[in-house]
């Protein structure tokens, strides 16, 4: 995938993430690149992944989103519009599913230039597939948003190989 070089491309990703942040979870936060491909990148209890395929040069990637329990708990609340104690493991679930289907959207329209892309399904990602993913692939881009309770990752991913 074609990392974005660009200030103004990286601007325009963060001010994507922020809008779409702030449309799923009520909540003003800005991101940032980080400065190193190497952030602490840890598995969350809500790591998703979505798959991105260039479909000019068959390149493919993807698009991780790392979600903490607090940011999880504070969007699945705002969506369903409902109180954090009513809510079920899997409205948190189908919360993050959509954020990082929202965030793969800002950050694909940028690495896509003008070749046409094929995203999938956004899926969440237990400890080994997170694992398998990270071993076989770079990290490209890696975007952070914090808040005093927890950290927000979105990480853009160039695949060599796919799992078996």
């Amino acid at each position: 995938m074609a990392h974005l070089s660009s200030g103004y491309d990286i601007k325009q990703v963060c001010a994507g993430l922020a809008k779409a942040w702030e449309f799923l979870s009520g909540e003003e936060r800005g991101f940032a690149q980080a400065i190193t491909r190497k952030a602490a990148l840890a598995f969350t209890e809500f790591s998703y992944f979505m798959p991105i395929k260039m479909t000019a040069d068959q390149r493919t990637g993807g698009m991780g989103v790392l979600i903490e329990r607090p940011d999880a708990r504070g969007v699945a609340a705002h969506m369903f519009g409902t109180e954090i104690a009513c809510l079920q493991e899997a409205d948190l679930h189908d919360a993050c599913a959509e954020v990082c289907n929202l965030f793969s959207d800002c950050v694909a329209l940028h690495i896509s230039g003008n070749s046409d892309i094929h995203m999938g399904l956004p899926f969440l990602a237990s400890q080994a597939v997170y694992d398998q993913i990270a071993a076989q692939s770079t990290v490209e881009a890696v975007y952070v948003s914090r808040s005093r309770n927890a950290q927000l990752y979105v990480v853009e991913y160039h695949i060599f190989s796919q799992p078996h």
